[in-house]
């Protein structure tokens, strides 16, 4: 790929799976530490990540056959086993060992898993984003049109994102159309970082906004309540945050934030703790619900069971990570390389593989 490693994005994805856990720890009878409702800046942060990771891992190649056929074979190795995976698991134990189990998971949810249409908590997020892998070509091509035709292109890939926008709020909440704005905003910063590092004054502006934003949804000022934490009374598929375009725009900067070069961002993000956490991360997203159920069942005092559940959820996700989700996603890369041609397999198994540093989702 020709998109650049950039190690403060792993710790990122880290930090937005953490936050994304300590918000459900009041939904099992743990204190809350953060906003309950801190979840929702998670998972705006993977949503704008993968749109920046895709944007630069991809977009500086021509998409010609080969190279969006490595792309498909690399998007469904990285959710499909580990996504799949759980969805049958908590099936059967919902409905044959454990009807207490914390993921609820019947015939027709587990129908609507399988199609990525499904409003579960945790699972809803991953339709977004593996509906959005569909549509990323389509942009992807529009910037390698020919000349004469770039400007339709871009006018038309421009209106439908308006278009789809504008219909946001009325559209499912696990459909790429509810979402597109956000995972456009990473395109847009990824496109930022192609034009060259920012010079110190903008870097520095940048990271105090990124450091500043992030100081605000964990602390939870409460002044800056309503912005950062609205009502959800009436608004089930929570619209006033993600359709709102100044927290959209704020964590694009929070993201564009850890591509600067600078110590600060190698000292929060690029540390082998949070790097850790974020390879992790997508066994850290589906599993920390179903550890949290466990550890409830400690006959120890709250604070202790919630530290207890914390490193509970993150060993069963490294343990998931290197036995099942690492594993999985190479046999399956090697199985759909198989379906192909010689030259495919030589692409798709070839020894450099990127570290894929988006959502826990991709």
């Amino acid at each position: 790929m020709n998109g650049r490693h950039i190690p403060a994005l792993d710790g990122l994805r880290g930090f937005a799976a953490l936050i994304v856990m300590l918000s459900h720890f009041p939904d099992v009878g743990l204190p809350s530490w953060v906003n309950h409702r801190l979840g929702d800046h998670g998972v705006m942060l993977f949503f704008v990540l993968s749109g920046f990771l895709m944007g630069h891992l991809y977009l500086r190649q021509r998409p010609d056959a080969q190279v969006l056929l490595h792309y498909g074979i690399a998007r469904a190795a990285r959710i499909l086993p580990l996504y799949l995976g759980v969805s049958l698991l908590s099936f059967f134990l919902f409905n044959y060992a454990d009807p207490a189990f914390i993921y609820r998971i019947d015939g027709q949810q587990l129908l609507r898993l399988l199609s990525f249409t499904s409003a579960q908590p945790i699972f809803w997020s991953i339709g977004p984003e593996f509906q959005f892998y569909f549509l990323f070509p389509l942009m992807w091509m529009a910037f390698y049109s020919s000349r004469r035709n770039r400007p339709i292109a871009f006018l038309a890939l421009t209106s439908a994102i308006c278009l789809t926008y504008a219909i946001s709020s009325w559209t499912p909440g696990f459909s790429v159309f509810a979402k597109l704005h956000i995972f456009i905003a990473g395109i847009g910063a990824a496109l930022l970082v192609w034009a060259g590092p920012p010079r110190p004054l903008p870097a520095m502006l940048v990271l105090a906004s990124a450091l500043a934003f992030l100081a605000a949804i964990l602390l939870s000022p409460p002044w800056a309540e309503p912005f950062l934490f609205p009502s959800t009374r009436g608004d089930p598929k929570h619209i006033g945050y993600y359709g709102d375009l100044a927290k959209v725009l704020l964590c694009a900067c929070v993201i564009y934030s850890a591509t600067i070069d600078h110590r600060l961002n190698d000292w929060l993000w690029g540390n082998c703790v949070m790097r850790r956490l974020g390879a992790w991360s997508f066994s850290l997203y589906l599993l920390h619900m179903p550890a949290l159920y466990l550890a409830g069942y400690l006959p120890i005092p709250q604070v202790p069971r919630a530290m207890a559940s914390l490193l509970l959820a993150v060993g069963i996700a490294a343990l998931s990570h290197r036995f099942i989700e690492e594993p999985a996603n190479h046999r399956l890369r090697r199985l759909l390389a198989g379906l192909f041609d010689r030259q495919s397999k030589v692409i798709i198994l070839s020894p450099y593989c990127p570290p894929d540093t988006s959502s826990p989702t991709s």
